[in-house]
């Protein structure tokens, strides 16, 4: 069996694809939900990250469930963890 890999994406692409696909801006979101234009810019740059605040704040606005917003920065924050950083670590117990 063959198996496909994807690579997560940060959670800012999925956010700017969102706002471009509702013809929103980053200012109308960010005063939306109460947040600042710098804050959602740097997510959607994908210099910032997720908090379980913003996510509730998202899933509000814009739809999907907190969990949806918190697992893509999840995955993107596990798809950037080098294998070097843990690759000598042994199991603890069998």
């Amino acid at each position: 069996m063959n198996k496909t890999y994807v690579t997560p994406v940060h959670p800012g692409e999925v956010l700017l694809d969102e706002l471009e696909e509702l013809n929103l801006s980053v200012e109308q979101l960010a005063a939306h939900i109460g947040e600042t234009v710098d804050t959602i810019n740097k997510i959607c740059q994908s210099q910032l990250r997720f908090n379980a605040e913003l996510a509730m704040k998202l899933s509000k606005a814009l739809g999907g469930s907190p969990q949806f917003w918190l697992n893509l920065q999840n995955n993107w924050e596990l798809s950037q963890v080098k294998e070097s950083s843990y690759k000598d670590i042994k199991p603890v117990a069998a």
